[in-house]
Formats: C-alpha cells, sequence, structure tokens
C-alpha cells in the first residue's frame, strides 16, 4: 500500500486532451514554465512512486522521443540515484529536443538507451506515448508493449497504446496534474504535482480545491 493521501474520483476535474494541452501551451508561453521544468517534476514524481511501490528488482525504463518519453529519462536518473539498476530502451530512434537532453544526462552518468530489453526487469517504467495517440501501438512501441506482459508496469501519464488492444496493462498510472479523459482500468490511479499555477487552471476555468496541499502525489479512488 501507498502512503500517499486519498482523493476521492468524484471531487476532481477531469481534462480532456484538448484542455492538457492548452494547459501545457499557456504554462509554456504564458507563465513562463519550460518543458524541461515540467518533465523534471514528471521524471522525479515517477520515480518516487515507482520506488515506493516496487521497491525491490531491476528497473528497465521504456521511453518515447515525446514528452512522455522526455518524463521517463528523467525518471531513470532519479532511480539511478535511489541506488536502481535501471536500464533504459527506447520505442523510438526519433526524439525531441528535450529527449535528446535527458539523454546526454543519461550518457554523461554512463547509462545507454538500446532498441530492445537486454534484462528481465521484474519492474517496466511505461513511458513511451502519453495521451495524444491516436489508434493502437505499432512497429516497436508495440512490440516492447507485448514484452511487458507479466511484468509490473508503472505507466506515465497512460498507458502506452490505452485503450487500444495491445495497449500496456499497467499495475499503476501516474498521470500529471490532473485526471484525463479516458482514465479507466489502468491500474492504481495517481495523480502528480507538475508545478502549473492557480492561476493557469483559473485562465482555463477550472477550479476547486487545491489537490496537493498535503503532498505532490495523492491517489484517486472511486
Amino acid at each position: 500500500m501507498s502512503e500517499y493521501p486519498r482523493v476521492p474520483a468524484a471531487g476532481l476535474p477531469t481534462l480532456s486532451v484538448e484542455q492538457m494541452r492548452e494547459a501545457d501551451r499557456l504554462a509554456i508561453e504564458e507563465f513562463g514554465i519550460s518543458l524541461l521544468q515540467m518533465m523534471e517534476h514528471a521524471g522525479s514524481a515517477l520515480a518516487e512512486l515507482t520506488h515506493r511501490l516496487y521497491p525491490d528488482g531491476a528497473v528497465t525504463v521504456l521511453a518515447g522521443g515525446g514528452s512522455n518519453g522526455g518524463g521517463g529519462l528523467c525518471a531513470a536518473r532519479h532511480l539511478v540515484n535511489r541506488g536502481r539498476r535501471v536500464e533504459v530502451v527506447r520505442s523510438t530512434n526519433r526524439g525531441n529536443a528535450a529527449v535528446e537532453h535527458h539523454l546526454g544526462t543519461l550518457a554523461a552518468m554512463g547509462i545507454g538507451a538500446g532498441a530492445r530489453p537486454a534484462t528481465d526487469s521484474p519492474v517496466v517504467v511505461d513511458a513511451m506515448v502519453g495521451y495524444g495517440l491516436e489508434g493502437s501501438l505499432r512497429g516497436r512501441a508495440a512490440e516492447l508493449a507485448a514484452w511487458t506482459a507479466g511484468r509490473v508496469v508503472v505507466a506515465l501519464d497512460f498507458p502506452s497504446g490505452h485503450p487500444e488492444p495491445g495497449a500496456v496493462d499497467a499495475a499503476a498510472t501516474l498521470t500529471l496534474a490532473l485526471p484525463k479523459a479516458g482514465l479507466e482500468s489502468v491500474g492504481r490511479l495517481f495523480v502528480a504535482d507538475l508545478g502549473l499555477p492557480a492561476a493557469l487552471w483559473a485562465r482555463m476555468g477550472i477550479v476547486g480545491t487545491p489537490v496537493f496541499a498535503d503532498s505532490r502525489i495523492v491517489e484517486v479512488i472511486s
């Protein structure tokens, strides 16, 4: 069991994909919060949750080429700092600037990134694809999703491919800022603070009780 505060789902706003994209845009363009800042919050929280829920064994981090992957790569660094043995596997050879930034940091730590898992890790961090995917997983991402079967998976934001056939089956999902529409049957659901100000949510017409008053991670319960 986690030690995180529990928050009823009924008391939380639920964001659509369009609303989350708008929140990202406002954070960067209007409030000066960089993508790397948000990734650091996401990756640090993801590592904390993974380590607390599943404190034993090696961890394989599956990282995509977008913001989701950047958060996973950041989590890999924090997991290593917690003494975990970490393998990084990329689901695509393409990556945005933030992904390349985090890959460079890991390389400086002596941690490379492969295209296929080389270890039989019992714990997997799924950071391949977030909320923006349309349709089922394809190519290497689909192969890696199949590889996760039988392993304990902590997914970042959304289990990759959810809810389509062939999606990653997560034991726990850490979504970011607020719950997203469609996050059903994703294992235990947690929400992490991205550091987005209340003024941003008010700009979007979303007002509610501060979610992270007592902890930067909360568990959402039915």
